[in-house]
């Protein structure tokens, strides 16, 4: 405890060069708190973004190059996918989309995506019906010029008017809405709310083709999603001709995963940079107390002269250090902190707090490098013949 105390006077008569020694230990553990609570955040927006859309998908992309072939697999393919799959499976939608404008007497929109699905493409994509109804399969049989619409779209073109039974112009064709999406996306221009959902079968009139080539099947659960694909390749590899088409059967949740992939290497580089600013700390610490034991090698002497063993005189050293060390660490979580709070909100606007195993372990390595990096300053005031250190000025 006299160690202990001997440090904290050591540090408080000199204040402004002790901050300045801990300036690199707060900075570094500051750093690393905030950086990898960041990247945290990242990852945390990328997988609501993901959640949000719906998990659990197969994309599927079933292509036909063969211009005089003209046999549509679509049907043929939903109906075996609700069919065959159908313990397993939420639904199976056409997932084609295009851009435009929309109209309402006065109001313009040329933001939304256009979405072409059926009646299962809300449960597919992770919407939830506020007003109104979904699509019907009698909407896809009559190709019935109905909408539904996402809560920006309803905002922006209606304002307080009452959206379900307008019809609103969608790329010049007459569109009526019969239904509205609650929000799910912050309702914002761009976002998952500025969205329109027409019938799969207005694709010839809208997009001037007859071809349903891009479908999602939501899986239930993500442990049948192997199972799932697996028999979507095998219904592809009977069903489609590699000579005049091809197909494409991938993991909806890959995306996502790779988003996860990359933040986790991405804080383990930016949480690698501030350890290094860790390391600078480390050596302006080893630096000053080398000056410390300068100035104090009288002091090191008359106490070897009364009897002082070296394990004391290195203790003294390697404690002051590492108390050094240690204020540095703590001053260095609180802004790590602060610095995350502001972060988050500026960034994310979420709040974003450091772990509490990153904040111990952040002050760990700083106990850790004050211990190292002290080490060999206090072998050296040990190490002084007492005659040679009285004798020092």
């Amino acid at each position: 405890m006299d160690s202990v105390k001997m440090a904290f006077e050591s540090i408080a008569d000199k204040k402004i060069r002790s901050l300045l020694t801990m300036l690199g230990i707060i900075i570094g553990v500051g750093a690393v708190l905030i950086l990898v609570s960041v990247v945290q955040g990242y990852n945390a927006d990328w997988t609501a973004y993901y959640e949000k859309q719906g998990v659990n998908k197969v994309n599927v992309t079933l292509m036909n190059f063969d211009r005089t072939n003209t046999t549509d697999q679509s049907g043929e393919f939903m109906d075996w996918v609700n069919e065959t799959l159908s313990a397993s499976i939420t639904g199976v939608t056409p997932s084609a989309s295009t851009s435009g404008s929309l109209r309402f007497e006065t109001g313009l929109n040329d933001t939304a995506v256009i979405y072409f699905g059926n009646e299962q493409w809300s449960a597919c994509n992770n919407y939830t019906l506020d007003a109104g109804r979904d699509l019907m399969a009698a909407d896809m049989t009559r190709r019935s010029q109905v909408c539904v619409i996402g809560s920006y779209l309803a905002g922006t073109l209606f304002g307080f008017q009452e959206p379900v039974g307008q019809t609103i112009s969608v790329n010049g064709t007459p569109l009526t809405v019969v239904g509205v999406f609650y929000q799910k996306d912050g309702g914002t221009q761009e976002s998952m709310d500025d969205a329109v959902v027409v019938p799969y079968t207005l694709n010839r009139k809208m997009l001037g083709t007859d071809s349903v080539t891009q479908f999602t099947v939501k899986v239930t659960s993500s442990s049948d999603m192997a199972a799932v694909m697996n028999q979507v390749e095998l219904w592809c590899l009977e069903n489609v001709d590699t000579n005049t088409g091809e197909y494409t059967v991938e993991n909806g949740n890959d995306a996502m995963q790779a988003a996860e992939d990359e933040t986790a290497s991405l804080q383990v580089v930016l949480g690698g940079v501030a350890a290094i600013a860790l390391l600078v700390g480390g050596i302006g610490i080893m630096n000053i107390m080398l000056v410390t034991v300068t100035e104090r090698t009288r002091e090191i002497g008359i106490k070897k002269a009364i009897g002082a063993r070296r394990k004391v005189i290195i203790t003294q050293f390697l404690v002051e250090s590492t108390v050094l060390s240690g204020c540095g660490g703590v001053i260095g979580i609180l802004t790590g902190y602060a610095g995350s709070l502001l972060a988050g909100k500026l960034i994310y606007d979420l709040i974003l707090l450091p772990q509490l195993w990153m904040a111990l372990a952040a002050f760990a390595f700083s106990l850790a490098i004050g211990v190292g990096f002290g080490l060999y300053p206090a072998v050296k005031a040990s190490g002084l013949q007492p005659v040679d250190a009285l004798r020092a000025e």
